[in-house]
């Protein structure tokens, strides 16, 4: 029998509070764009790494990763604000809020896990990490220069406290994510 695979990523969590604030947001900017697939409040996360399709057998192996990882870092806080598109504002396919490593730990964080991820097979990002929250995917040209009105917006302060495996469903309503693991920074791990 052929093993199951799963859609995975791992994540930075956002409390309640924040994805309420960030929702009223999206409402603000929904009167503004057009064509655009909006992130459910619900699923908003920080990627760390998205691993695709894995084989169900190689969890473990994630686990482990992202428990010495974690042992490296204690919890942190990151800002988080600004606004902008990815690639441009221009030529938009993302639009995100910002999330401020100034400090760099985020992208310590993400090179250990490729460290460590890549030694059990799976490769590194080809493009260079930028922390950010989507909020929506752009599914046709629009006009997003409004985002210019964001630049200097503040959503508040993260508490970065755990790392967690999410496993990603797609769906006709769109992706549905399901915490599998999750990894508390500088201290005992934990599952749920």
């Amino acid at each position: 029998m052929k093993e199951r695979r799963l859609r995975l990523f791992i994540a930075l969590p956002l409390p309640q509070e924040m994805k309420e604030r960030l929702a009223s947001l999206q409402v603000d900017w929904k009167r503004k764009a057009h064509g655009v697939r909006w992130v459910r409040p619900e699923g908003l996360h920080i990627t760390l790494k998205f691993l695709g399709h894995v084989p169900e057998g190689e969890i473990q192996g994630i686990k482990r990763v992202m428990e010495r990882v974690s042992l490296g870092f204690p919890p942190f806080r990151v800002g988080i604000r600004g606004a902008g598109a990815f690639p441009s504002l221009q030529k938009a396919r993302v639009l995100w809020i910002g999330v401020e490593d100034s400090d760099g730990r985020l992208k310590g964080i993400f090179k250990a896990l490729e460290r460590g991820l890549e030694k059990l097979g799976f490769p590194r990002e080809d493009r260079p990490f930028r922390p950010h929250l989507t909020l929506g995917r752009v599914k046709e040209g629009g006009r997003f220069g409004f985002l210019e009105d964001y630049r200097d917006l503040e959503v508040g302060v993260l508490e970065v406290r755990e790392m967690v495996l999410f496993k990603s469903e797609l769906k006709p309503e769109g992706a549905e994510y399901e915490p599998l693991y999750s990894v508390p920074f500088g201290g005992s791990h934990g599952c749920r």
